[in-house]
């Protein structure tokens, strides 16, 4: 099962860390990205192998919606992405156990 995240796991990721939470810890934190990522579930709480990451910058002027809506532009390019990728058995596993996505042939 995949799950996609507000941001750049691990970073700013874990229970009661959702929507506008997230954002707003984004920005009192000074990163100068964010984005969105794509993870397997586990049982713990936003911390399954990552299958893929979109970055998005992160503006001086932001507001928690103004990069809430720029990353969920990124999300909604990046999940598809995945699930495609997924779907088509181009997701391959490395002896370490990180999945990687290989590019469409």
């Amino acid at each position: 099962m995949l799950n996609i995240h507000p941001a750049l796991l691990p970073a700013f990721g874990g229970a009661g860390m959702y929507g506008g939470k997230v954002h707003a810890a984004v920005l009192a934190s000074g990163v100068r990205v964010s984005g969105a990522t794509v993870h397997f579930v586990t049982d713990a709480y936003d911390r399954g192998p990552i299958l893929a990451q979109a970055p998005v910058a992160v503006r001086a002027d932001d507001t928690p919606a103004r990069l809430a809506a720029r990353v969920l532009a990124a999300e909604h390019e990046v999940f598809p992405d995945a699930v495609a990728a997924l779907v088509a058995g181009r997701v391959v596993w490395r002896e370490d156990g990180v999945p990687v996505m290989l590019a469409p042939r």
